[in-house]
């Protein structure tokens, strides 16, 4: 029979090859750590434990997200499909939203083991999975589809029924499997070959005011979104970084504004006066389709903050006017004052006076010295803050695809 390579969401197959005939390599779901012993399941009912890579589902949504498979993203690639489909095969019988009720109905620890064996083009789809029970609860269609009507399925990206299936909580624990082993031990491939990371179209570089964010956010990454730490590149900012102030910073979105530069790159603005002046600005401009650019979110302890300015002490909203990425650190170190801002600049043409956090250093030094101590620690406005840049990264992703 030769060797396959499987990928899997608990016992439900999602794609297969053979030997060296396998599409697609799905290491970028996975982190190189997660190789994992699996069951392997092979005909009359043989099961073997043998090395895979295993992520759960839950933790992997991120992942498939930042790849391009939003639920937006989904319905597009989706509907492509469709539009392209030959005229010799039938049209699909689902519509997507049909297609994506079935799926978020789907509990894959109840979907049956296929028998293995060989299938014809189509027919593993209709006969081996969609006439499981677990899919024709919810559409009955599914229970008589022919091998013509499964070829448009079989052919689908195996990554949009993945994302479907996460919608069902129930499906979240379960493991994503990607068994490679016999196409190592059959010679068609080697473990180092099948890995290859994410690849360089869906990676970001991260562009932010100044070195000690970029420092920031190429730190905390790690420690609040382990899972996705690898899409993310960060200017290297050891000596002489180049864009310091948002004014620099508006001239090199201006520049790849003209270039049409096709990197993926995120552009990281500060919360106050003059990252909304620029983000206003830099939105007007005909930015390339990979690029987005954002604001630090607003933080509910920032609405009520001691400042200082002309009319002396007061407690003001600060958010939009002086929130700087040292407020996502720890500001409540002991035997520290009480976090100040301080009005510095007045912007005639917004009326708004630019702030900034008083000692700010104070919390950046404070931070690195807890990270190199590995000291235990909760970052809940660092997780509040990469939650926003994520959705930066994936919101537009669908919107952005070539037309």
């Amino acid at each position: 029979m030769g060797s396959i390579i499987r990928l899997r969401l608990g016992a439900l197959e999602l794609e297969w090859g053979k030997n060296d005939m396998f599409d697609r390599r799905h290491s970028a779901l996975f982190l190189p750590s997660d190789i994992a012993k699996a069951h392997y399941y092979y005909a009359d009912g043989v099961v073997e434990e043998k090395p895979a890579f295993v992520r759960r589902l839950r933790s992997t949504v991120r992942r498939l997200e930042l790849l391009g498979y939003t639920l937006q993203d989904c319905r597009k690639l989706y509907e492509e499909g469709i539009a392209t489909t030959p005229d010799y095969y039938p049209a699909p019988v689902l519509t997507f939203e049909e297609f994506a009720r079935v799926l978020r109905n789907v509990n894959v620890t109840a979907v049956q083991l296929p028998e293995d064996g060989d299938y014809d083009l189509g027919e593993y789809v209709a006969r081996a999975i969609f006439a499981d029970p677990e899919f024709t609860k919810t559409e009955s269609r599914l229970g008589s589809l022919t091998d013509e009507d499964g070829t448009f399925f079989e052919n689908l990206d195996p990554y949009i029924p993945l994302r479907l299936l996460a919608e069902n909580p129930e499906n979240l624990d379960q493991d994503i499997v990607w068994t490679f082993a016999d196409i190592v031990e059959g010679g068609w491939a080697s473990e180092d070959e099948l890995y290859e990371g994410v690849p360089d179209e869906n990676r970001w570089l991260i562009v932010t005011e100044g070195s000690s964010d970029s420092a920031i956010l190429r730190q905390s990454v790690v420690l609040v979104a382990p899972d996705v730490a690898d899409f993310f590149e960060f200017v290297d900012m050891s000596e002489n970084y180049p864009f310091t102030g948002t004014g620099n910073l508006l001239r090199f979105c201006q520049g790849l504004a003209r270039i049409k530069i096709q990197n993926r790159i995120l552009v990281v603005l500060d919360n106050d006066t003059a990252g909304h002046d620029a983000y206003c600005r830099i939105q007007r401009l005909d930015l390339p389709r990979r690029m987005s650019v954002s604001l630090l979110p607003d933080l509910e302890e920032c609405r009520r903050v001691k400042t200082l300015g002309p009319s002396g002490a007061q407690y003001e909203d600060v958010n939009g006017r002086a929130l700087s990425i040292e407020w996502f650190l720890d500001t409540s170190i002991p035997g520290t004052p009480e976090p100040t801002v301080r009005w510095t600049a007045y912007n005639a043409q917004l009326d708004a006076y630019q702030g900034e956090l008083v000692d700010k250093e104070a919390y950046t030094r404070h931070f690195f010295a807890t990270v190199k101590r590995c000291a235990v620690h909760d970052w809940p406005k660092l997780a509040r803050l990469w939650d926003q840049l994520l959705a930066s990264c994936t919101t537009s992703i669908a919107d952005r695809r070539p037309k």
